[in-house]
């Protein structure tokens, strides 16, 4: 749970409230933070916990950077709550978050990420997620990614294991990658094309020299 640091409401829902909170959108949610019930939030981070750490994850690579990371994305989404447009999306607005705060640790680390694939398969199980824009393509990518990926991946650009990661691993459409990366809706199609031949290209070079 993040530490509150604006002017809040604390309140002890019971069980029938809290049920009302279970079941409400996020928006729903983020409008009672707004309005002083702040102890509504921890729905927020409950849902987006295990999401936010196989995206962040695959980014920097390391457990303890992730959590830290994580950390600071929802001490800066409730500190920032009342800034949030209730007509936008919600989840795009914390991925968006979450995107500068990886990137821009990055930077400041210059580190390039290596990532344990074990690791981040078993978070992604646990993920409960699906998409309705699925294609023999998705499909297709959706098998390689599992195929001999952790080099694959290793050798493929943040740029392009991103759009990878959250169209593939967290189902986003094109809408909200653009939303989330702050990219035209068509530039995130030309990164996704790229980043699939891009990885398809390691892995079959990879086939070829287990030949």
């Amino acid at each position: 749970m993040v530490k509150k640091t604006k002017q809040e409401k604390s309140i002890f829902f019971d069980q029938k409230e809290y049920e009302k909170i279970r079941q409400a959108s996020d928006n729903a949610i983020i409008e009672m933070v707004q309005k002083g019930m702040s102890d509504s939030f921890r729905e927020i981070e409950k849902r987006y916990q295990k999401k936010l750490f196989v995206y962040v994850y695959h980014l920097l690579g390391n457990k303890e950077e992730t959590e830290d990371i994580l950390q600071n994305v929802f001490v800066k989404t409730f500190n920032n709550i009342d800034r949030f447009d209730i007509k936008r999306k919600f989840s795009s607005w914390i991925y968006r978050i979450a995107h500068n705060e990886s990137v821009n640790y990055l930077k400041r680390k210059s580190k390039r990420r290596l990532v344990s694939w074990e690791d981040v398969s078993t978070s992604k199980d646990k993920l409960e997620t699906s998409s309705d824009e699925e294609s023999p393509d998705d499909l297709w990518l959706k098998k390689e990614l599992r195929r001999d990926v952790q080099d694959a991946l290793d050798k493929i650009p943040q740029k392009y294991r991103e759009v990878l990661v959250l169209r593939y691993f967290l189902n986003k459409t094109y809408d909200e990658m653009s939303d989330i990366l702050g990219k035209p809706a068509n530039t995130i199609g030309t990164l996704l094309n790229r980043a699939k031949k891009k990885l398809s290209q390691v892995i079959k070079k990879a086939d070829s020299s287990n030949e």
